[in-house]
C-alpha cells in the first residue's frame, strides 16, 4: 500500500511537470533498467514485475488520464546500466527511471541519472551510497547498513544470550563491492558500539575466490558467529566449504542476496538448516513454523 501510494504521488507530480509540454493524448513514457539475464536475472525479473503491477494499478486509477508506457532495458554490468540511462533520457525522454535490483548496477545508473537530473527510483538495491547527497535518486527499501545492523542486533539480543558466551568472537565475510562494504560496514560499526569483538573482516572478489581458504581462515580465527555478506553462487560455495572443512560455529547470519533466497535452500538441502537471514524471506513461509507473535 505504501509503495503504491508513493508511486501514484510520483506519477501525479511527473504528469503535472510534463503537462505543459505534452498533450493529454500522448503516452507517459517511463524507463526501467533491470538485469533480465545473467546471475541476477531472477531478482531483476521479480522487481520489474512489481513495477509493472504498480503501473497497472496507477493506470486503472486514472492518474492524469494519460496512457503509461514502460521502456525496459536489460543491463547486467555497471557500464550497461549507465548507458541505459543515457539511452532512456536522450532517446525516449523519460522523466523517471525505475531500477535496478543490484547495488553495483544501481551505483552506476543512479550516478548517471543524477548527472542528467532525471528522477531515479531504486526499487531493490541496498548499498548506502546510492542515495547519498543526491537530489534525484530515492528508494523505499532497506539500506545495506540497516541489514547489517539487523544481523548484529539479532546476534546481540538472541544468539549471544542463548550461547552463554561472555566474550563471543565474530568474523565478517563480505564481497568486496559496494554492497558488501555497506552491509559489512553497518555490522562492524554497530558491533563496536555493542562491545562485540569482530576478530576478522574477510573481503573477497565474488568472481575469483578460494572458498576453502576462507573457511579455514574462519576456523583459525576461532569465530563463534559468522556474519556473511554474499551473493547466491558464492554464498552457497562458502557455506559448502564451511561444512566441508568442519568449521564449528555457534550460528551464521547472512543477508538478502543469498541466505534468504529459496535457491540457497534448494542447492544446499539439509546443510542450509540452522542459518539465519537478516532480511525478509524471499519466498512464502509456513505459518506452522512461526510463533503466535510471528504469525
Amino acid at each position: 500500500m505504501f509503495r503504491r501510494s508513493v508511486l501514484l504521488l510520483v506519477l501525479a507530480l511527473v504528469l503535472a511537470a510534463c503537462g505543459q509540454s505534452q498533450s493529454a493524448s500522448s503516452p507517459l513514457v517511463l524507463g526501467a533498467i533491470y538485469p533480465l539475464s545473467g546471475p541476477q536475472a531472477p531478482g531483476g525479473k521479480q522487481e520489474l514485475a512489481g513495477v509493472e503491477a504498480a503501473l497497472q494499478v496507477a493506470q486503472s486509477e486514472g492518474v492524469g488520464h494519460r496512457r503509461i508506457e514502460l521502456r525496459v532495458v536489460d543491463a547486467i554490468t555497471p557500464e550497461a546500466a549507465a548507458a541505459a540511462v543515457d539511452r532512456l533520457v536522450s532517446q525516449d525522454h523519460v522523466p523517471v527511471i525505475f531500477g535496478t535490483y543490484g547495488s553495483t548496477l544501481s551505483a552506476a545508473a543512479a550516478a548517471r541519472a543524477e548527472q542528467l537530473k532525471t528522477v531515479y527510483w531504486e526499487t531493490g538495491a541496498v548499498a548506502d551510497p546510492i542515495t547519498a547527497s543526491r537530489q534525484y535518486v530515492f528508494r523505499t527499501v532497506a539500506t545495506g547498513g540497516s541489514l547489517g545492523r539487523m544481523a548484529v542486533t539479532f546476534t546481540h539480543d538472541v544468539l549471544i544470550p542463548q550461547s552463554g558466551l561472555r566474550a563471543p568472537r565474530v568474523d565478517i565475510v563480505q564481497v568486496s563491492d559496494i554492497y558488501g562494504q555497506s552491509v559489512g560496514g553497518g555490522e562492524a560499526a554497530l558491533a563496536r558500539q555493542l562491545g562485540i569483538e569482530v576478530v576478522n573482516t574477510i573481503s573477497y572478489n565474488p568472481n575469483a575466490f578460494n572458498a576453502d581458504g576462507i573457511a579455514r581462515q574462519i576456523a583459525a580465527d576461532r569465530a563463534d558467529f559468522l556474519w556473511d555478506v554474499s551473493y547466491l553462487d558464492d554464498g552457497v560455495a562458502l557455506w559448502q566449504a564451511i561444512k566441508r572443512n568442519h568449521v564449528e560455529l555457534r550460528a551464521a547470519v547472512g543477508t538478502s542476496s543469498a541466505f534468504c533466497m529459496p535457491d540457497f535452500a534448494l542447492r544446499l538441502g539439509a546443510d542450509a538448516l540452522g542459518v539465519y537471514a537478516a532480511d525478509k524471506p524471499d519466498d512464502t513461509i509456513s505459518n506452522a513454523a512461526l510463533s503466535a507473535t510471528g504469525r
